[in-house]
């Protein structure tokens, strides 16, 4: 099998840095270029017999390309970081989401209010579990909107994402905590913020309240995103409404999940603690 896949690896042209497979190093000098090319073979040649799968993992949906896999496989659902300088998979109120750049846009109209202080507990304890598993190689931001976007500035510098190190993310904290529900609603200028700032996954939060977004609002923000995950939660009071929300669909459009989460549920459990 050894000698196969030598003369296999021997007609394979060799693959860029970062594609499918190891490419041959270059001949540096005449007198190494016997034990490089052996090297090469080698590498290749193991390459073919093991498939590829022992080393080198293309990411989800990507034809080309991967990382090394130097962590061990965590349990499905489980929020984790995967090593050192590897992606993080988090969630927020049952969505999930996988890479190294994190926007939470959050609703902060004045019918968000409506909700009450155990709705602003839960958001708050369910983004400190959300940012737990996210390291200092990883950045996130939080913008909170009404007729404006407010935006989460701890370097001073606006429109940039934070790097998760543990003074930012009590930072975030306290930013939630020092925000007030009032106003009006503009879903979009505070979706097309989120999109310039070009994170992997934006978690979308409201009540979904009046003005919804119309399918080409909706259509437009799916262009703009260009492959970015929208994640979106539904946060009312009461039974989910007949009918397919305009957040459900923006979710299935990029490639996100959609969650409705009943707040009189939410203070059910707080009771219980």
């Amino acid at each position: 099998m050894f000698m196969i896949a030598t003369q296999r690896a021997r007609q394979a042209k060799p693959l860029a840095v970062g594609g499918a497979g190891p490419a041959a190093p270059r001949e540096r000098a005449v007198g190494n270029t016997r034990r490089h090319s052996v090297s090469a073979v080698i590498a290749a040649s193991l390459w073919v017999v093991l498939g590829g799968a022992a080393v080198w993992a293309a990411e989800p949906g990507q034809s080309g390309g991967g990382a090394f896999l130097d962590a061990p496989q965590r349990p499905e659902g489980e929020q984790y970081a995967t090593g050192l300088g590897g992606k993080a998979k988090i969630s927020l109120f049952g969505t999930v989401g996988e890479g190294y750049k994190f926007i939470y846009c959050f609703d902060r109209s004045g019918s968000m209010g409506g909700s009450g202080s155990s709705a602003m507990a839960a958001v708050q304890a369910e983004l400190r579990d959300s940012l737990r598993p996210l390291d200092s190689v990883h950045q996130f931001q939080m913008i909170f909107y009404n007729e404006r976007p407010v935006v989460f500035n701890p370097s001073g510098t606006p429109g940039r994402l934070a790097f998760a190190n543990p003074q930012n993310k009590e930072r975030a904290l306290r930013f939630l905590d020092s925000l007030v529900a009032d106003g009006g609603t503009d879903h979009e200028e505070a979706l097309k913020l989120a999109i310039r700032m070009q994170p992997d996954v934006i978690f979308f939060l409201t009540d979904g309240d009046e003005p919804k977004l119309t399918a080409a609002q909706i259509e437009e923000i799916t262009y703009r995103a260009g492959g970015i995950q929208i994640n979106t939660i539904q946060f009312a009071s009461g039974p989910k409404p007949a009918g397919e929300s305009f957040l459900a669909e923006l979710a299935r459009q990029n490639g996100g999940q959609y969650r409705y989460v009943d707040v009189t549920k939410l203070r059910l459990v707080e009771k219980r603690r």
